[in-house]
């Protein structure tokens, strides 16, 4: 894992030396003109305010991946077997939203809801879940989101505002399927990481056949 992050800090600096090898020769070849400096120091600043996220994002997909080795499931049943999750008596649930899925804790059940606010989360973890159906993989985005308990599940409320990312790696091959998974031990062993939502999630993508990467969006 740690590997991984070093990869992505290593990507960043090479972007940003290439960035500022561009600039120092259009500086020398202006004759070093304050005018000229001046203008490409704040269109420079533009450009990389534009282009740095969507670099961060390719970097994070190129260094955050896993590849399957079982021959890939249709769309359908796979997306079919991430809404199954539902059917589980499990605090984990499955929402559709547009082409996505969003994997989270079960805040609107009032079973559920009771004892996730007992365990004073402050913050919501959410899995998205982005399908290429033609090159069988998936993109996988980390977002938490502040939340407010209220009284009952009508009155959880989730922050505008949230963080996304890669948060935690997940434990390749070191778990049981997500039924089993989401069902092992007593209530009450939950700790509510998001480890415990992304490793049965991606390992059973990943026995579906497809490829996992993670992305910022």
């Amino acid at each position: 894992m740690l590997m991984r992050y070093l990869k992505v800090i290593l990507y960043i600096f090479l972007f940003m030396i290439a960035w500022s090898g561009i600039f120092l020769a259009i500086a020398l070849l202006s004759g070093l003109n304050a005018d000229i400096i001046l203008i490409m120091a704040i269109s420079g600043g533009v450009i990389l305010s534009v282009s740095f996220i969507p670099f961060l994002n390719w970097a994070i997909k190129h260094c955050f991946y896993y590849k399957s080795d079982d021959k890939p499931v249709s769309y359908e049943d796979l997306y079919q077997e991430l809404l199954n999750i539902n059917k589980i008596d499990a605090p984990i649930m499955t929402q559709e939203k547009g082409n996505k899925m969003i994997i989270t804790w079960k805040y609107i059940d009032a079973k559920w809801w009771e004892i996730l606010k007992k365990n004073s989360l402050k913050a919501i973890y959410e899995l998205q879940i982005k399908f290429n159906k033609n090159k069988h993989y998936v993109v996988l985005i980390d977002i938490s989101k502040k939340v407010e308990w209220g009284v009952g599940p009508q009155g959880v409320k989730l922050s505008a505002n949230y963080n996304r990312g890669v948060f935690a790696s997940a434990e390749i091959g070191k778990q049981f399927g997500i039924k089993e998974n989401f069902t092992l031990g007593k209530i009450y062993d939950y700790k509510f990481k998001s480890s415990e939502i992304k490793t049965p999630v991606v390992n059973m993508i990943l026995k579906k056949g497809w490829d996992v990467y993670f992305g910022i969006w």
